[in-house]
């Protein structure tokens, strides 16, 4: 199982829900998101939760790219370009997915808690 998690840390795409996460967190703060996403009940609850999260993307990249230009968010390192750093497309959700049929609650349980403690965006608020 530590060969899994490894692979789940160091996934591309997962970093990418990790980041998108992290913009969500600052841009909705819903922070029950991240409750269901720790602890879906089984492999069709995880699969609700990313759907939840992912739908309203357009409109989170939005006011993060908004937020950005008025001063609201800053956005720490080298990560400009929102849209390319921050969406999350077909080919990842459905990395995501597969990585997490096995053990859904731990997936979820491990990107909840990076996307939690995500740093790549601060409110300046």
């Amino acid at each position: 199982m530590s060969g899994n998690i490894e692979a789940v840390l160091k996934d591309e795409c997962v970093e990418t829900y990790v980041r998108y996460l992290g913009a969500f967190k600052n841009v909705e703060s819903d922070y029950g998101l991240f409750d269901k996403l720790a602890r879906p009940r089984d492999f069709e609850d995880f699969v609700r939760v990313v759907y939840e999260s992912v739908r309203l993307q357009d409109r989170v990249l939005d006011r993060l790219k908004e937020g950005i230009s008025k001063g609201e968010y800053e956005v720490v390192g080298e990560i400009r370009e929102v849209e390319r750093v921050f969406r999350i497309g077909k080919n990842c959700l459905s990395r995501i997915i597969e990585l997490a049929k096995d053990n859904p609650r731990l997936i979820g349980s491990l990107i909840a808690s990076l996307a939690l403690a995500y740093e790549g965006i601060k409110s300046k608020r």
